[in-house]
């Protein structure tokens, strides 16, 4: 039960920017995070992506601004996790 909520990653936006705590982020939406927080002055807070392929969530702290988490969400989408057998195709 506990494996539903594990963390996959995890960003803290700063006055710097926004950077990656924990966890393997998709470039294309660190890239897009950064620049949402950019376009809406975000310098606080944290996202954290928990869960297990398509049961994945983001959760904002409370100390991330509401003004850029729509549009956070609308750039994310949840990780995708290998088929049956890891991934890897049934050799013929």
């Amino acid at each position: 039960m506990f494996d539903r909520f594990r963390l996959i990653y995890r960003l803290r936006a700063t006055p710097e920017g926004i950077e990656v705590v924990a966890g393997r982020v998709p470039p294309r939406f660190l890239a897009a995070v950064r620049d949402v927080a950019r376009l809406h002055g975000i310098d606080q807070g944290e996202i954290e992506c928990k869960g297990k392929g398509r049961k994945a969530r983001l959760r904002f702290s409370d100390s991330f601004p509401k003004t850029g988490r729509q549009a956070i969400r609308n750039v994310w989408s949840p990780p995708t996790t290998p088929g049956p057998g890891g991934g890897r195709r049934a050799s013929g």
